[in-house]
């Protein structure tokens, strides 16, 4: 019966986006793939990146709700990052050191004009600092 439960799609599929050229799917696998301590019930892939080899793996039904959203969100910014290369913006840049500090990762940039060129306002995330560009893991307010 568990089997025959297991081979009907509708079962299995937990959450399918689809964002640009990408596709993130989250589906439950019906066994604990991982262990007892570290339990993974739960596989969520982007198909249409270089890592849709590596799936991530959870062991809660909220676990993998927040790596299906941390999928999607990432798709997006690749896909606002493709069509911006595509139209001749490129936000890359070069740093000479990065350090850590609590919530931070500081990128030192060359010069303060290379950082206006990658950060012109302060955003969510990203927030300019004379030639210090810094990347917020907690988004500001």
């Amino acid at each position: 019966m568990w089997r025959a439960f297991m081979q009907h799609e509708n079962n299995v599929l937990v959450a399918q986006d689809a964002v640009g050229q990408f596709r993130i799917m989250t589906v439950f696998l019906g066994f604990n793939y991982g262990n007892v301590e570290k339990p993974k019930f739960f596989q969520t892939n982007c198909f249409g990146t270089d890592s849709q080899g590596k799936p991530r793996y959870s062991g809660t039904w909220q676990r993998a709700c927040l790596e299906h959203r941390g999928k999607i969100a990432c798709a997006q910014g690749l896909t606002k990052f493709n069509a911006d290369r595509a139209a001749g913006i490129d936000r890359s840049f070069k740093f000479i050191d990065c350090t850590f500090a609590p919530g931070e990762i500081r990128f030192l940039l060359e010069s303060e004009e290379d950082a206006i060129k990658m950060i012109p306002t302060n955003r969510k995330h990203w927030e300019r600092r004379g030639q210090v560009v810094v990347f917020l893991i907690r988004p500001r307010q």
